[in-house]
């Protein structure tokens, strides 16, 4: 496992260079990894409309794209622009779209802090999700 979390965090930091964001400065790049061992990267891209794409979400949209699912660990790297960057937890909105699959995959997710690894049901306590709604999304799933 210590190797594939050096992976992750190598590829978020690798792609975090590519981050488009003028207005905030602040570049991240998230790296993901799914049950198969397949890894998926992306970085926040920002816009004048201010709904940005985070980067977290940006890796979640690569795995979706390449038919994936199953999301198991989630590594995010960030700092200003020209700055070194380092391990940074998901925010909010990211905490509650990995949630979204721990819900559909009935598991939960591991983040990596700086300061080890963290269940997502540990960052986001009480979520809102499917269920909520009266959705069971393993009837839904593909």
């Amino acid at each position: 496992m210590m190797h594939q979390v050096e992976e992750l965090v190598s590829r978020a930091m690798d792609v975090q260079v590519n981050a488009y964001a003028p207005y905030t400065k602040f570049m991240v790049g998230a790296a993901v990894l799914t049950k198969p061992g397949s890894i998926y990267i992306g970085c926040n891209v920002q816009g004048a409309d201010n709904d940005d794409t985070h980067a977290e979400e940006a890796a979640l949209c690569a795995m979706v794209a390449a038919g994936e699912r199953h999301p198991i660990l989630v590594v995010a790297v960030g700092a200003l622009e020209g700055c070194a960057p380092t391990i940074i937890p998901p925010c909010g909105k990211c905490r509650q779209k990995l949630m979204e699959w721990s819900s559909l995959n009935k598991y939960d997710i591991e983040i990596l802090l700086s300061t080890g690894i963290a269940q997502l049901s540990d960052l986001l306590p009480n979520s809102f999700g499917p269920a909520d709604i009266g959705i069971d999304l393993a009837q839904h799933s593909t």
